[in-house]
């Protein structure tokens, strides 16, 4: 047990990311010994994911709708004639009526706004810039985002669990080794729940330099995959 404290300091004073337990032994000479494996990966963005909307104003809810119909007409005939690989999507539609106040009285209707909200998926990260670009110019009058994501996350997400599931058991017969014991069956396997990578969005500044006309590159940073996984095992003498 001397030596599995002497290990369990040198180990904490090296800032790994551990659960180290080592339970008694019982009459039996049976014990065991529970470990925490963490893993964490950076993998460059795959994608780029757009959050736009086309925003119309009109004196009626059919006339505000039907311009809104018609940029959104004009944007994917501009970006079907782009070599840009995309894909668009329609994210949501609504037709809002919009009021004046006046001191004395009831409230006046003054128009509709329709709002079609756009998302357009690229793998070409080289050219958002451009892409932004191309679609205001063909009447997609608000940028709401930019968000960078893998293309295949639980690819990346299995690679890290099994990494960490191993550091977990190379921990555990470190620990068991240090007290004299082998690792017997494997009592317990937990993961935390998927939590990442979280999308790395892009601030206002970013996406004004996106609205360059030149069409900047934009080089996002990589993203972080975690997986934290928990074993115990029984300990052999």
């Amino acid at each position: 047990m001397d030596r599995f404290l002497k290990l369990a300091r040198r180990l904490i004073g090296a800032g790994l990311l551990a659960l180290l337990s080592l339970t008694a032994l019982g009459a039996d000479g049976l014990g065991t010994v529970t470990t925490e494996g963490v893993a964490r990966l950076e993998r460059a963005p795959e994608e780029a994911h757009l959050t736009l909307a086309i925003v119309r104003s009109e004196r009626t809810a059919e006339g505000a709708l039907a311009a809104a119909s018609e940029a959104l007409g004009a944007l994917q005939s501009a970006l079907a004639a782009s070599p840009i690989p995309h894909t668009l999507f329609n994210r949501d539609t609504a037709v809002t009526p919009a009021y004046r106040y006046p001191q004395n009285g009831s409230r006046e209707l003054t128009h509709f706004e329709a709002r079609l909200g756009l998302e357009i998926q690229t793998p070409a990260l080289a050219q958002v810039g451009t892409l932004i670009t191309l679609a205001n110019g063909a009447g997609a009058n608000t940028l709401e985002g930019i968000r960078y994501a893998l293309a295949d996350p639980l690819g990346h997400r299995l690679e890290a669990l099994e990494l960490a599931t191993k550091r977990a058991r190379a921990t555990a017969q470190t620990l068991a080794a240090a007290a004299d014991h082998q690792l017997g069956a494997l009592l317990t396997l937990e993961a935390d729940p998927e939590s990442g990578p979280g999308p790395f969005p892009e601030g206002p500044m970013m996406r004004a330099m996106a609205m360059d006309a030149q069409g900047p590159t934009l080089n996002p940073a990589p993203l972080t995959i975690e997986a934290r996984v928990r074993v115990r095992y029984a300990l052999v003498p």
